[in-house]
């Protein structure tokens, strides 16, 4: 295990159970995990940065060991400033293997101390997408394994207008 946590970032809009099944297993082999939001301009997020982190705090609050922060800039930047040296990413296919080995190469030229792991996610949830799950939950048909109970009830919070 490490002194320092690890971070497993992203965008987390939502977070889903694929997210925590990463974050689970991140906790059984390093103890430690940050969940860190990375904002990203780009992306247009339904749920705002405090929504998010309200969210993954409230999913995650039996979990010891995890923490939670936000982060508008490189994800090298971040983690050199604050001394760490290692991230987790979940891969749910082959393309998501070969997004993550790309974003490690760029990431290592950038900080060569940068060390990342990659976690496979289980077969059932390897469709499952933050945007799939928005997706699914406007259509009414969002299968309760791929959402957590606290982002359920935040998506029909946020969707029932």
């Amino acid at each position: 295990m490490t002194q320092n946590p690890v971070i497993f970032q992203g965008t987390f809009d939502p977070f889903t159970c694929g997210h925590l099944a990463v974050l689970t297993q991140a906790l059984a082999v390093f103890g430690q995990v940050r969940v860190l939001l990375l904002i990203n301009p780009d992306k247009k997020p339904l749920f705002s940065v405090d929504e998010r982190e309200k969210l993954i705090r409230e999913i995650t609050a039996d979990f010891p060991g995890v923490s939670v922060d936000h982060f508008d800039g490189l994800l090298v930047d971040y983690m050199r400033a604050r001394g760490l040296t290692v991230c987790v990413r979940g891969v749910r296919n082959q393309t998501d293997a070969a997004y993550e080995l790309r974003n490690h190469q760029l990431s290592s030229a950038l900080y060569p101390s940068l060390k990342t792991f990659l976690f496979a996610c289980r077969p059932e949830w390897s469709a499952v997408s933050s945007s799939q799950v928005k997706e699914m939950y406007q259509q009414g048909c969002l299968p309760a394994a791929w959402a957590p109970e606290t982002v359920r009830r935040a998506l029909s919070k946020k969707l029932s207008h």
